[in-house]
């Protein structure tokens, strides 16, 4: 019989292998950021980059919208793959680019770091070396192998062990793109899918102080503990028929481990938010449950919009008549036009 640790750790080998626009609102452009001289230029359109950290070259690919002057600070969003993806997938699978950039946003697609796989730590991570190397984002980067209450359970193995540091790459991405274009430092946000909305999540957890929101989707439980208290606003989109990160947490492939249920994450966010312990509940539609809590600290709110009968796929509905369904960038691009990180 598979033991707990191994469970856990093996779990976390295979997270997620599976793998008409609005204008910003009123809320969202409240205070403008003053304006970059001299000019930050740079072309329209896509590129695809590297960038040196930890002794690795991480690709990424940027995309540059066609109302950017390099003058008016722009908006940027961080838009995370899923384990065995790259930045290019996920742009294309979300339609990230065409769509945030309809609005003015700046999109950066990173790719995740290699999987490293702790053969000599773990009994029995042998059984995943087929998943050594592929890009992975690493969730509990930087600490251990924890994922924290009410669940927690810290194996004593470094994150180093099992992939690179993605908090302190994403820092060094967030100070290299705000070193080149004419962003604004208020409005930064992140989102993800899979193994990419838990690493979303881990960044809102270490990097609160420089983001305004972030949006998981589909894995806002699959991340580990969550350190600080300063406020922002989380956006999680979850399906409850979801069969690889489990809705109600505790399994993942089979895996019998320790990460929260979805609710049980999002109750955590609300509370570290300050926000009303009550949320409430909509339903917009048949099939979708939207609940909000409000009153949270900084104007930062927390959401989490549960599909019924949805599993683990980025949702792109074509129409609001599609029963339970959303368009998750659309819905993802909605909060984070509503929210603005506040100077402290």
């Amino acid at each position: 019989m598979v033991s707990r640790a191994v469970g856990v750790v093996a779990a976390l080998l295979l997270i997620t292998a599976v793998a008409a626009d609005t204008s910003q609102s009123a809320a969202a452009g409240a205070t403008s950021a003053p304006r970059c001289t001299p000019a930050r230029k740079a072309n329209p359109g896509t590129v695809q980059q590297t960038l040196p950290y930890g002794g690795l070259e991480r690709p990424y690919e940027l995309t540059i919208p066609k109302r950017y002057d390099g003058r008016r600070p722009a908006p940027l969003v961080i838009n995370l793959h899923g384990f065995r993806g790259t930045g290019q997938i996920q742009n294309r699978d979300t339609d990230m680019p065409a769509i945030a950039g309809n609005r003015g946003y700046v999109v950066v697609a990173p790719d995740g770091g290699p999987l490293k796989i702790p053969l000599n730590i773990v009994p029995g991570a042998e059984n995943a070396g087929q998943f050594e190397g592929m890009p992975f984002w690493n969730i509990f980067s930087p600490g251990v192998v924890d994922f924290g209450p009410p669940h927690g359970q810290n194996l004593g193995i470094d994150s180093s062990s099992v992939g690179a540091d993605d908090v302190g790459f994403v820092s060094q991405l967030l100070d290299t793109l705000s070193g080149t274009l004419c962003l604004d430092a208020a409005r930064l946000y992140v989102t993800g899918m899979s193994n990419g909305a838990g690493m979303a999540t881990t960044l809102g957890c270490h990097l609160s102080d420089r983001l305004a929101a972030i949006a998981p989707v589909s894995g806002v439980n699959l991340t580990g503990t969550c350190p600080g208290d300063t406020p922002i606003a989380v956006l999680a989109v979850h399906g409850d028929a979801d069969d690889t990160a489990a809705y109600g947490g505790n399994d993942l492939f089979g895996y019998h481990f320790g990460n929260p249920s979805v609710p049980e994450r999002m109750t955590q966010w609300a509370e570290r938010d300050r926000c009303n312990p009550t949320p409430t509940t909509k339903h917009p539609h048949k099939g979708l449950a939207v609940e909000r809590w409000r009153g949270c600290a900084a104007g930062a709110d927390v959401e989490l919009w549960t599909i019924a009968g949805w599993g683990h796929e980025w949702p792109r509905a074509r129409s609001a008549a599609d029963p339970g369904r959303i368009d998750a960038t659309r819905v993802v691009l909605d909060f984070f036009d509503a929210h603005r990180r506040r100077a402290s």
